[in-house]
């Protein structure tokens, strides 16, 4: 076959002239359509093409049954994939779903019965499968997207375990252009993901080179300006003074030129740590190289010189917090923005006045005033971050020499989003519309954009109504963005995963540029160093894989369909589902017994366990019957007399609120008459039949109580 003039793929259950034929793509399906495999792809090489391409191969070695399940960390990510199988995949549309939280339970029975290709976040899935609501027998493919949040008690793990210990002819498949700092972590994820296989793939390789365009990395190096600088300083002398405790009771070493943040992090964790585990360790229930590798100071160890100095440990952990937030300070000062500085003064403030010992050290010192001071006297312009001029600088350049209007700018925070997109609709008025991108929040005044917005955000910008996102972490990922020719790092990131999937997001259609913004003599310098360092150590050990243990000699059986007699009817699964509900409970307690059973287990061969018995410490199994019976029965009882316990939440609506507010609001001695009543709705828009009905259901819900012409308040809304 002369792959020079094949152009697409063509096969089986995939759309005909859709997916452009590339090489090392065919190289890559070769390797690993039959082997648990870690694929690891540089951004814009095209990871979800070689997933639809895994996924052809599956639905024709099990043309008739078996379900295929891609799994992506985020709704919008699902919805992505969704609409990129339902465009390239050549089977019934309605074969192909998408699962997430919002759909409810028995919902998701159905589709997930009656559907081909399942595409969810894994949350969804892990629990869905832990109440036994499907199981994961019949399908011959997972894919994880992002595998690299593989890792912890992310739903990956469980996924994964749970796959592997059910299908007979399990296929995994994870995805990433960036699976970990080091070998510790790639091994990690390697295990987590029994892969049998690994695949790097670079823009240097022979059989990449030619479907890749050029991303020129530019640095932009600004000078701060002399105010900040000096703002800086005062803030220096203020850290040093604080330091000082430190370095007086030999916490920390007086010759270490730079001190981060981390270090008094690891001096409060190290304490905690020791404080918890030190006797143990000495008695010998603990094993002490272990002991060690957890402490982040081995020599001295910080609790042998509190203990030799007899230090006070709470103004360790106090002297600890002011000094991040001194360090905090001085970098949204170097690399951010003012605004987010007076922010950050107001909180450190609050705090104070919360009587916390750490901020009030800050503000009572003369070096905060004088910072307050310089700050109110001074003209804005000389305190504005000079980074703001030079991103505009940067934007008008590709405008004029690239006639390029599409741009992401990444920043860590959000504040700095929305004042970058301010100063850019100011600047480019008429000619660009910029509009910021973040995530959703849970903090009370920090409103952040639903995954609707998001999506519908995306969709404007492929459409060109927005012409540049300011973005924070939230685009780094996943997201297909496509035609950006440039972006802009308003601040280097130190974690390698999110430098590498930043950078990715341009060059994909044509050469790319990406400017990073560092600040002279800031933590921009280090953070950018230690991004390519992560970058090369992780890049060495894809290279040489073969340090990596694998898993080998994985046994396999064609998937058995016996049980499968075609589609199951939407009723026979709420019947199910149904009789299953009440059954819940106990299959999630039995899990839970078979997990701390299997823990027991573990731990009954560890040398940890030894050391415990030779120090005659009896253990649970020693001293109690271990009845799994009794125990299942006992957790099931607790569980349903606390679910019997909870108070079924009520949902008010705004119109019986308003009524009864009213009330509270008008009456007198707590009645009201029932016309004037009716009288004040009618200004809220509450007329007729709709003021009755909710009328009816707060006298039914006990806050009113109607009387022949007059309504009285029995209970006040929370």
């Amino acid at each position: 076959m002369d792959m020079c003039k094949i152009q697409y793929f063509n096969e089986c259950f995939l759309k005909e002239n859709k997916i452009e034929y590339r090489h090392y793509q065919e190289n890559i399906l070769k390797d690993c359509k039959d082997r648990n495999s870690l694929i690891v792809l540089s951004t814009g090489l095209g990871k979800t093409i070689i997933g639809i391409l895994i996924i052809i191969k599956r639905l024709k070695k099990y043309k008739k049954y078996g379900k295929i399940i891609i799994l992506a960390p985020t709704r919008p990510l699902v919805i992505q994939h969704y609409e990129t199988c339902r465009k390239l995949i050549d089977i019934e549309k309605e074969k192909i779903s998408y699962l997430t939280g919002k759909i409810s339970p028995i919902q998701r029975i159905n589709i997930f019965h009656n559907s081909r290709i399942i595409i969810s976040t894994p949350q969804v899935i892990k629990n869905d499968l832990l109440r036994n609501r499907y199981s994961l027998e019949h399908v011959p493919l997972i894919i994880f997207d992002e595998a690299h949040r593989t890792k912890g008690n992310y739903a990956y793990c469980f996924i994964a375990e749970e796959y592997m210990n059910t299908c007979t002819d399990p296929l995994i498949i994870g995805l990433t252009a960036s699976p970990g700092k080091d070998y510790s972590n790639i091994q990690e994820l390697c295990d987590n993901l029994s892969i049998e296989n690994t695949i790097f793939k670079n823009y240097e390789d022979d059989d990449v080179k030619q479907y890749v365009h050029n991303i020129e990395v530019s640095l932009e190096r600004i000078d701060l300006p002399i105010k900040i600088l000096e703002l800086s300083k005062i803030i220096e002398d203020l850290f040093n003074r604080f330091l000082k405790f430190f370095i007086d009771r030999n916490l920390l070493n007086p010759q270490k030129k730079y001190f981060s943040k981390l270090d008094f992090l690891k001096i409060a964790e190290d304490l905690t740590f020791s404080l918890k585990n030190q006797d143990l360790v000495n008695n010998g229930y603990f094993n002490k190289e272990e002991y060690l590798n957890s402490l982040y100071f081995k020599d001295p160890k910080i609790i042998e010189i509190v203990q030799e100095k007899k230090l006070n440990i709470h103004s360790i952990y106090s002297y600890c917090s002011s000094c991040i937030s001194i360090l905090h300070l001085k970098d949204i000062l170097e690399t951010q923005e003012i605004s987010m500085f007076r922010n950050y003064l107001e909180k450190v403030e609050y705090k104070a006045e919360q009587d916390n010992l750490s901020s009030k050290r800050i503000i009572t010192s003369e070096h905060y005033n004088l910072i307050k001071s310089i700050i109110e006297t001074t003209d804005i312009q000389e305190l504005t971050h000079p980074k703001i001029e030079k991103t505009l600088s940067l934007i008008n350049n590709e405008i004029k020499e690239y006639s390029n209007k599409k741009i992401i700018i990444f920043t860590q925070y959000r504040e700095v989003a929305e004042i970058l997109k301010n100063e850019i609709n100011k600047k480019f008025k008429n000619e660009l519309i910029a509009e910021k991108f973040i995530g959703q929040s849970t903090k009370r005044n920090d409103i952040g954009y639903s995954q609707r917005e998001q999506i519908q955000i995306l969709n404007d910008f492929r459409a060109d109504k927005i012409n540049i996102l300011t973005a924070t972490c939230i685009a780094e990922e996943g997201l297909d963005i496509p035609n950006v020719n440039a972006i802009i790092f308003y601040e280097p990131v130190a974690s390698e995963i999110r430098h590498i999937q930043r950078r990715g997001r341009t060059g994909r259609h044509a050469e790319g540029r990406c400017y990073v913004l560092i600040a002279e003599n800031t933590i921009d310098v280090p953070f950018f160093k230690v991004a390519q360092r992560k970058e090369i150590n992780m890049n060495s050990v894809l290279i040489n894989s073969d340090q990596l243990d694998l898993v080998n000699n994985l046994g396999r059986d064609n998937i058995c369909f016996d049980k499968i007699k075609g589609k199951t009817s939407s009723y026979e699964l709420i019947k199910n589902f149904k009789f299953n509900k009440e059954k819940e409970n106990q299959i999630l307690i039995k899990k839970s017994i078979d997990k701390i059973i299997k823990e027991i287990d573990q731990f009954s061969k560890s040398e940890k366990y030894k050391i415990l018995r030779d120090y005659n410490i009896p253990f649970l199994s020693d001293i109690s019957n271990l009845n799994k019976k009794k125990i299942e029965k006992k957790m099931l009882k607790n569980k349903n007399q606390n679910f019997s316990k909870k108070k079924k939440k009520i949902y008010l609506n705004n119109n019986l609120k308003t009524i009864v507010r009213l009330v509270e609001t008008y009456s007198e001695n707590g009645k009201i008459g029932l016309s004037k009543l009716i009288e004040l709705a009618e200004f809220e828009e509450i007329i007729d039949r709709k003021f009755y009905a909710h009328f009816n259901q707060a006298c039914n819900l006990g806050y009113l109580k109607k009387n022949q012409k007059s309504v009285q308040l029995i209970k006040c809304l929370d």
